[in-house]
């Protein structure tokens, strides 16, 4: 348990000096309700920390795989899933909307 508690330690510290230009993003990140350092430290490294690859936030919902697909033929609607997207960043911001979904005082 010791061996895993230091290689723990170790690899913390690594990504923390990973991250180290994205300290301001990686603040503002942790302002949001849900959202705590680790997840901050995931959406930074799965999106890379540049967010001009993404023009509006709906190509950055589809990126992460949490807008709903669209269908339509004909004027007529089908019921859609949502998207395949990179699926750590889909799994940490579900997570992250159901801790601020948990939280009070959020809405």
């Amino acid at each position: 348990i010791d061996f895993c508690d230091q290689t723990i330690a170790e690899l913390t510290q690594e990504i923390i000096e990973g991250l180290g230009d994205f300290g301001p993003a990686n603040a503002i990140l942790c302002s949001i309700p849900g959202v705590s350092d680790t997840t901050a430290q995931a959406i930074i490294a799965e999106t890379g920390g540049d967010m001009s690859r993404f023009p509006t936030s709906g190509h950055l919902c589809a990126f992460a795989g949490v807008a709903p697909a669209s269908y339509e033929s004909a004027g007529k609607r089908r019921p859609a899933v949502t998207r395949h997207g990179a699926p750590w960043l889909r799994r940490t911001l579900i997570e992250a909307a159901r801790a601020a979904a948990r939280s009070r005082g959020t809405y």
